[in-house]
Order: structure tokens, then C-alpha cells, then sequence
């Protein structure tokens, strides 16, 4: 009699996490398990269809043909699994929360996020603006918003911060552009929404150089264009730089600050509500590097 094979959703969501990342630490670290465990679930899994499912011995390891055939399964599979257990588990809790937060968060990553918690609290309306941080973070001070996802220059985290995660921030131009410390400066900006707009100027005005915007724009797409076409210098994180970029070499008088995104409420509105939420957003987005 054929022996039907049978698939263990957690291998399938380990092996989409090594694939997505291309490490098994990185996968080990996404779901919380030791790499020695993420390794032992994708080898079993290897076993049991009978076929190598993923690439080791390269800087990056990557999905063989057979792997990315059964990935494309595990999508539909791994998809239909939370959907049922996010039924399954849906609370009773009932509210209104209003969330801004900035458009840095990666694709669709924070839409998933926000779906997956409507299906727990299907009685929790959400009610959701985008804008820059240094806007979001207006909003909530002024009372607009209940909870803010918002970036920020690391030494203005509050003691009442969720870190979600740490990263640089470097002035960066097109590969094939080049600008001396000491003409004057074309800068391409967010304008003055960027939570890190100050902070920014003040290290040129510290290093002594003359500027002028060049462009400004309030959109990620709109600044990296603008980048690329060699417009100007910017100052962005690592994942916003597109291949068409590179960090400015200067003399070190223009570094600038490390930024930390954080999850942010007020005291107002439903404690319970809040907290679901906020919990929600810090197991799905923190350590995300």
C-alpha cells in the first residue's frame, strides 16, 4: 500500500522562515527556537518527501527546486492553519483603537499583522492612519491616535517604549554621484514630518556645511527616486537604500544618529484593548533588523 506522506506545519513554517531569511539563525531567532531545533525539523522534513529542500554550504542558503515547489504549498497550508487557529482563538474582547504609524515598516508585513488580530478580536474596531513619525508622533500627543508605530532617534526612546528594533542611519547618494563636504549640499528630504529632521540638520550645522533642499517628499518611494537619479544626499536606514546607492564617504564630521522603532501609547482609552494590541504588534514586528 502507498505510504502517504505527511507534513508537519511547523517544519513547513521552518522551512519558509530559512528560505525568507537565507540563514538558520536568523530562522531559529523569527521562531524562537534554538538553530540546532530549526535545522533537526527542515532534515526531517527532507526525510519524510524524500527530497533536498534547501541548498547549505553557500554565504546564503537557498530553496532547491523541490523546496520551492513545496513552499509554494506551504504558503496555502501554513495560511489556512493560522486562519483556523485565530478563529478558534478569538476573543471576546470589544472596543475602538486608533493606531498611526509610519510608513517604514516593511511590504505589507504590519497589514498582515493588523488581519491576523482582527480575526483574534473580531469585536476590536481598528481604526488605522499612515504618515511620518514626526507626524504620528503629533497625533498622539495631541490625542488623535491611541497607539503610535513610530521611528525615532534612539536617545528619545521613553522609559514606556516597546523597542521594536535598533538600526544606523547614514547620509547615502547614488552609486554614481559624488559629493564634496565642502560645496554646498543638495539634500533630498521627507520635510518637516521626519521625526529625525532636526537631529539631522543639526549634525550638518555642527560639521559646517552648507546645504539646500533639493527636493522634498513625504513618501520612502519618492526620496529613493530622487536618490537614485543622483538629486542629492539623503539620510536613510539600511533597508531603505536600493542597489543604485552607496553610504558617503566623509571626514566623520557627519554622522548621524542610530534610530530605534517603538511602539508608543497614551494613558487614554481601554487598558485591555491597548495592551491586546500592543502585544500583538511586538511579538509579530520586534527584532526585525
Amino acid at each position: 500500500m502507498f505510504d502517504r506522506v505527511k507534513l508537519d506545519v511547523e517544519s513547513l513554517r521552518a522551512l519558509r522562515e530559512v528560505v525568507a531569511t537565507g540563514t538558520f539563525t536568523e530562522a531559529a531567532t523569527r521562531l524562537d527556537m534554538s538553530q540546532s531545533a530549526v535545522s533537526w525539523k527542515i532534515k526531517r522534513l527532507e526525510e519524510r518527501v524524500g527530497h533536498e529542500l534547501v541548498k547549505r554550504g553557500g554565504t546564503e542558503i537557498e530553496a532547491t527546486p523541490d523546496g520551492r515547489d513545496l513552499l509554494h504549498y506551504a504558503e496555502r497550508i501554513l495560511s489556512a492553519h493560522d486562519e483556523a487557529v485565530d478563529h478558534l482563538s478569538r476573543s471576546d474582547l470589544e472596543g475602538v483603537v486608533r493606531l498611526g504609524t509610519n510608513e517604514d515598516l516593511r511590504g505589507g508585513e504590519l497589514a498582515d499583522v493588523l488581519a491576523r488580530f482582527g480575526r483574534v478580536h473580531p469585536q476590536i474596531r481598528l481604526d488605522v492612519r499612515v504618515q511620518l513619525s514626526g507626524v504620528v508622533r503629533e497625533w498622539l500627543d495631541d490625542g488623535e491616535v491611541d497607539l503610535a508605530v513610530i521611528q525615532i532617534p534612539t536617545s528619545d526612546v521613553q522609559p514606556d517604549d516597546v523597542q521594536l528594533w535598533t538600526e544606523p542611519l547614514h547620509w547615502v547618494h547614488a552609486v554614481d554621484a559624488d559629493f564634496d563636504p565642502g560645496d554646498v549640499l543638495p539634500i533630498v528630504t521627507f520635510g518637516p514630518g521626519l521625526a529625525y529632521l532636526d537631529p539631522s540638520e543639526e549634525v550638518l550645522r555642527r560639521g559646517g556645511a552648507r546645504w539646500r533642499k533639493a527636493l522634498e517628499c513625504p513618501m520612502v518611494s519618492g526620496v529613493q527616486a530622487a536618490v537614485d537619479a543622483g538629486l542629492g544626499l539623503a539620510a536613510l536606514n539600511p533597508r531603505n537604500m536600493t542597489d543604485s546607492m552607496t553610504i558617503w564617504t566623509h571626514d566623520g564630521r557627519f554622522v548621524l544618529p542610530e534610530l530605534t522603532e517603538v511602539i508608543r501609547t497614551t494613558n487614554d482609552g481601554d487598558p485591555e484593548v491597548l495592551d491586546a494590541l500592543r502585544d500583538s504588534l511586538a511579538t509579530s514586528l520586534g527584532d526585525r533588523t
